[in-house]
This record gives structure tokens, sequence and C-alpha cells, in this order.
């Protein structure tokens, strides 16, 4: 039996084994000077079998240090699941769980989120808190994770509610386009149907699950889903399940018209006809469910109809929009009907687009689609019980459901807003019927009048539309006047879309002798309201002003000294930028483009003016003219980004590096030249004192 310890050459000893023993060393207080240095007594046997299993515990094997590392994170593991212990005992109530579970997952902390909804799953009831954490990774783009911690709630013995099925489907359609997201609703969806799933699909889920699949534009699946609909009771469909229909049958028909080009402009026509004929049978399901006081309809949903039918390409399904209206919501129609066809059908052309319409519709159902693939025929039985409208009218046309009728007491109208009157806008425009878009404009938006609607930006766009076909420049300037410095203006309505539409309407009304006084006022506030010039709104206000050089050369050249201002922005804004410091080469070009105009626009005027103007003022003209092509010049030779260069490096100034301050738009001028006070854009006296004054500080 060997020895338990061995004398070593400088008189100590030490164990012997595999490896040195190392017993625990005694305090220095206990251990004389004498005794210090001398040799320990040998170790008892039980603490040499207790040191020797210490010993083996701490070997690292021989490419084991992924053994140690683990070691490590199970350490940390049990500290920080220590922690979470101790904090979950003031977390019992589900409640203040949830409260909890909602602040880490705001801090963006959702690991400790999970681990502490994992630990408290195993004695409390925290199905709200597993919600709170598959919606956060739902709303972060983590599909299957947030499936994964659905799953593993379940294996917890934690039920899923019908929120939690809300949330998973409200989540996949946050994310349409992902391949895997109608397959994994259209599971969850049919999963709930089963026996021993504690939650039955309620309308909510129904919903959910339509707008995934109208998001990813997948018809089948969404006729699908909406097959299953019972006609009456609490999962009957509501106003969202028809507005989900009828939104994803317009943007489905629009989609396939963009797939299809500019060349395919029959079949582009069956198809939307195809798609309004659908849109008029659900409708004729929606009315006498509305009448019956079943359904409550809103303004998404009747928005969502009319759109549909401004897809039409007859004039009968534009006047079927002011009948609708006029149907649900009980605002009279500003424009006189046409008159009614025999027999209560639609006119000829809307009948005949309707039979050629339901003829294709059932030869692709016979023959199938080119890829082999059969499309479903979309009765109105499929989300209503008895007798099925028919849905190819091969003898006789769809009967109009857009007929005013007299309304039950009981029966709740929809309430008209924002949206309501851009489709009407939108529909008098494409009537051409400018007078009757402004009595709705002013039916709906007075003050004392029954609607009193608050238009917004879209609202005014449409309108200045309105009054550019109808060549109204000076209700255009009022309205902008008033968007400008009227109760509108805290809204900042006014951008650069506001001010191309304005002047594109002045455009088309250049023959008004006081057009250019609109205009001068509308360009005067997008100097004020836009912080940075728009070129087309410029170029617009020069086709304006050159209009009337051959009759009125005076004008035009007001017109240019007015323009003085725009210029200068211009290029200010091509030599420092803008906010963001970035100005793009279209940008640029489009610049060029329009300084050449200026110049061609210099020389119209020359031209018509002839011996007219005196010595100084033309020689101003000139000069403008002259500095204006030294600049393009510059731009085609690449002085203009050195010149950027030269003005963004820093200079000294009191001891400090400091970037230049970029002038007073309305103030200096860019070229040479004598300045004036009107800031003509010439290189004058304080722009000569700034220079000096630079030089001099460097």
């Amino acid at each position: 039996m060997l020895p338990l310890s061995k004398t070593s050459a400088a008189g100590t000893t030490r164990p012997r084994g595999k490896r040195f023993l190392s017993t625990r060393p005694q305090s220095t207080q206990d251990i004389s000077k004498t005794d210090r240095f001398s040799s320990p007594p040998p170790p008892s046997s039980a603490e040499y079998h207790h040191v020797k299993k210490s010993a083996q515990r701490d070997v690292i094997p021989l490419g084991g240090l992924e053994r140690s590392a683990q070691i490590d994170d199970d350490a940390a593991k049990f500290k920080k699941r220590k922690q979470l212990d101790r904090e979950l005992v003031f977390l019992q109530d589900p409640l203040k769980l949830a409260e909890n579970t909602i602040d880490l997952l705001r801090k963006d902390d959702n690991d400790k989120a999970l681990e502490m909804v994992r630990i408290a799953s195993k004695h409390t009831a925290c199905t709200v808190s597993w919600n709170h954490v598959v919606d956060y990774e739902m709303s972060k783009g983590r599909i299957q994770k947030a499936v994964k911690i659905y799953n593993e709630m379940k294996k917890r013995a934690q039920k899923p509610d019908a929120q939690t099925y809300t949330i998973l489907l409200r989540g996949l359609s946050w994310h349409p386009h992902h391949q895997e997201t109608v397959p994994l609703a259209l599971k969850i969806y049919h999963s709930m149907f089963a026996e021993n799933c504690p939650v039955k699909p309620n309308i909510i889920h129904m919903n959910a699950a339509l707008k995934v699949c109208a998001l990813a534009r997948d018809m089948d699946a969404l006729w699908g889903v909406a097959a299953k609909l019972p006609s009456k009771g609490i999962g009957a469909a509501n106003n969202l399940t028809f507005t989900t229909i009828l939104n994803a049958i317009r943007t489905v028909a629009w989609q396939n018209d963009k797939d299809l080009g500019d060349e395919a402009s029959e079949e582009k026509s069956l198809r939307r006809q195809r798609a309004v004929m659908h849109g008029r049978q659900i409708w004729e399901d929606i009315v006498p469910r509305w009448m019956a006081g079943d359904l409550w309809i809103d303004e998404e949903l009747v928005c969502a109809m009319g759109r549909l039918l401004l897809l039409g390409s007859t004039s009968q399904d534009y006047e079927d929009i002011l009948t609708l209206v006029e149907q649900v919501m009980s605002i009279p129609r500003q424009k006189r009907p046409l008159p009614e066809p025999q027999g209560d059908a639609f006119s000829r052309e809307q009948a005949a687009h309707t039979l050629k319409a339901a003829e294709v519709e059932n030869d692709r159902i016979q023959e199938g689609t080119r890829d082999g693939s059969v499309q479903m025929e979309i009765n109105a039985d499929d989300l209503k019980p008895g007798p099925s409208v028919p849905t190819s009218t091969t003898n006789t046309a769809v009967t109009n459901v857009f007929r005013s009728q007299p309304i039950p007491p009981k029966v709740s109208l929809a309430c008209p807003g924002r949206n309501t009157l851009s489709l009407l806008l939108d529909t008098c425009v494409r009537l051409r019927a400018i007078p009757s878009a402004q009595a709705y404009w002013g039916l709906l938006t007075d003050h004392s009048g029954p609607y009193d609607i608050a238009p917004d930006s879209e609202n005014y766009h449409m309108y200045l539309r309105v009054l550019r076909v109808q060549r109204s420049s000076k209700a255009a300037a009022g309205l902008i006047a008033d968007m400008y410095s009227g109760e509108l203006a805290p809204m900042k309505m006014l951008q650069p879309k506001t001010f191309r539409i304005a002047f594109s309407a002045f455009v088309r009304d250049k023959n008004n002798p006081r057009v250019m006084e609109y205009t001068n006022k509308v360009l005067q506030i997008m100097y004020k309201a836009l912080a940075e010039p728009d070129l087309k709104a410029l170029e617009m206000y020069l086709e304006v002003a050159v209009a009337r050089v051959r009759s009125d050369f005076r004008v035009t050249l007001a017109a240019l000294r007015e323009l003085e201002t725009g210029t200068r922005l211009v290029r200010n804004y091509i030599m420092y930028g803008s906010d963001d410091g970035v100005v793009t080469d279209e940008v640029k070009t489009a610049a060029a483009g329009f300084a050449k105009k200026v110049i061609g626009v210099y020389d119209a005027v020359l031209h018509a003016a002839g011996d007219r103007l005196e010595t100084g003022e033309k020689k101003d003209l000139m000069a403008e003219k002259a500095r204006l092509s030294v600049w393009v010049q510059r731009r085609d030779k690449g002085r203009w980004e050195r010149e950027r260069r030269e003005r963004s490096e820093p200079v000294k100034r009191g001891g400090e590096m400091v970037r230049r301050i970029r002038p007073n738009m309305f103030v200096l001028g860019g070229g040479r030249g004598r300045g004036r006070e009107r800031g003509g854009g010439g290189r004058g006296d304080s722009q000569r004192r700034i220079t000096r004054r630079n030089k001099r500080d460097m």
C-alpha cells in the first residue's frame, strides 16, 4: 500500500495519487513561526476520500471545455432562476403577472418575460400572460416562434382562450406575404371546429381569418371560410365581414389588371365587370338583412361597395353609387338620375357587359384556367341559405339592387364621413357632373348643415381636381388661401401635391384674363408654406405665364419678376441642399431643365417686346438671362459639386473651426452682377461683404 504522502526535496510533504490533493489550509494566526514550515499531519481516511471526490469533480477531461462552459451556464441559470422565484413571490395574482409581462415586453426583455411565465405556469393559470408573449412575437414578425410559444403554452396545461386565437389570426394578417401565412391561418381556424377544442369560433375569428386570406389575395381560401358562415345567430356575417369580402374582390381585380399590362384591355374590362357582378350579388344579400334589422351598415361598408362599383366601365355603375349613398345614408341626389330602363333592369350597355362577363366566367369554369386550376363560381348562397341568386345571367340581366325604397323606422342609417365625401367627388368627376360635385361639397361640409364634415387633405385634393375640370381658377386660389391661413392652418395640409393640382387648374384656365392674379397669389403661398421649392409647380407657373406673352408681354415680364424668388430658391437648394443635405441627380437634372425653360421665356419676352422696352430694363433682362445661362453651363462642366464642397468646408472663426452659415435665400443671389433691392439673384453688395469677411477670417 502506497503512503499517503511523500517528502519532497524541500522537506515538505505532498499527497500522492493521480493528482495532488490539497487540504484546507489552516489560518496563519493559529500556526507559530516554528511550526509554520514543519510537515503537516497526514489526513484522515474521511478527509482523503472527501478531497479525492472533490478533485475528481474538478477534473476537466481533454476536449471538455464545452462541459465547463455548460456548468457555468447552468450556474448562471440557477442564479437567475432563484432571482425570478423571488420576484414571482409578489406576482401570485394573474393580473399582476400580466401587467409585469407587459412592462417587460415594452422594454424588449422578452426572454425574461417568457421565463417568468413558464415558472408561473406551474402554480398559476396565466393564459393572459402567454397571450401577451405570443402577441409580442407576432408584432416582431417572428411567426414560427409565436406558434412555438403557443404550442408550449398548451403543453404546460395553459388552455388557450378566444383571445389567443384572435391574436394568432390577427398577427398572421400583419404578414400576408409570408409563404406560410394562409396555410397556417386556415390550420388554426379549422382546428377550432374540432370536438376537443375548448374554444368555438365566433365572428371575430372568422373576420380575422377572412382578413388573412384577403390580404394574401387568396380568393379560394376566402370563399372557403365564408362558406361556413351561418345565416343567423352570433356567428352570422356582420358589416366587417362583408367589407372584407368586397375589398378583397376589388383588390384582386385591380391586381389582376396590373399583372396583365396595357395590352389586354378587353380582358381587363371583363374581369372588372365580373368583379362588379359579384359585388352586386353580395349587396343583394346585404339589403334584406339590413331592412330586417339583422345587419348594421356603416360608412366603411358603403364605401367598399361604392369603390367596387368604380371599377365598372359604364355610366350606370357610377350612377348606382349616387343611388347607393341615397339608399343607406338618406343623402339626396344632387344629380338627376338617368331614365329608368324597362323591366327594372340595367341599361342596355350594362346588360351587354354583364352578359358577356357571365359567359366568359362560365367558359372559364368549364374549361379551366390556363395553368390547369379551376376557379370557383361564387353564388350568393355561399353567404346565405335559401334560393340562390343566379350568378350567370345568360337570358336576363341582373336586377338593379340600388334602387330607392321606403326604409322602416327601426332601421339605422349609415353616417357619412370623409370617405363618403371623397367617393362622391370621385364619382361626379367620372360622370363629368361638376355642378353636382360642388353641390355635394357644399351640402356635406356646411358647418350649419346636418352633416358638418371636416374635410381632410385628400378631400381637398379631390375637390381641387373638381375645380380643375371646371377651370375655376378663382375658386382654386381661394381654397388654397383657406388651407393656408384659415382654420386649417394648424393642420399643415399644404403639400407639393396640393400646389401641383392647383397650378394644373390654372394651366387649364390660362385664357382667363385674371388667371395670373390668382396664380401669383398661390405662388407666394407656396414660397412660405414649403421648405423646399417644387420644380413641377414652378414649371406649370411658367407655362401659364408664357401663354400671355403674345397678347401682353408685360404680364409675362411681371411673372418673371415674381419667379425670381423661386429661381433663387432652386439655385440655393442645389448649392446648399435640404435639411438632410441630400440632393439627388434627378433633382439636379430637373433644376437645370427648369432653368433652361426660364431662359427660353426671357428670350420670348425680349422678342415680343422688341423696341418697347427701355434700355435699362432690357439690360437687366439680359443680365438675368446671362446669369442663368452661366449657372447651367457650370452644371454641365461639373462645377456644381465642386462649389458645393467648397462652401461646406469649415472655416476658422473666433479661434474655432465652424461651417459656413447657409445664407438667407430671400436676400442673397448666386451669380455675378449688381445686387438689387428686390434680391433678383445677382451676387450683390451683401454677397461681396460675406465673401470678403470669409477670406479675412480664414
